[in-house]
């Protein structure tokens, strides 16, 4: 069986949909990581503190599990979601 080691997605930043090539074999607070350093390099940057929501499929990605271990193929859709947390005062 042929284990391919990245899928093409589509990512939701803003309103802009921007084509990727990710690799599976990364958790998914590394893919974070990776997408925060990337996007220094162009002018739309990401927050601070996102997660990242699967369109279209009920599955919630958990930070400390492989890509790999998800039911996610080329052509899925990852939406980049701020979190926004509370200040009591």
């Amino acid at each position: 069986m042929n284990k391919r080691t990245s899928i093409g997605i589509g990512l939701h930043v803003s309103n802009q949909i921007i084509d990727l090539q990710i690799p599976n074999q990364v958790s998914v607070a590394r893919l974070k990581e990776l997408l925060l350093e990337s996007f220094e390099l162009l002018p739309n940057r990401l927050p601070a503190s996102f997660e990242l929501v699967v369109l279209n499929k009920p599955i919630h990605l958990a930070d400390n599990q492989l890509i790999a271990d998800y039911p996610l193929g080329n052509g899925d859709q990852l939406v980049v979601k701020e979190i926004i947390k509370e200040t009591h005062g």
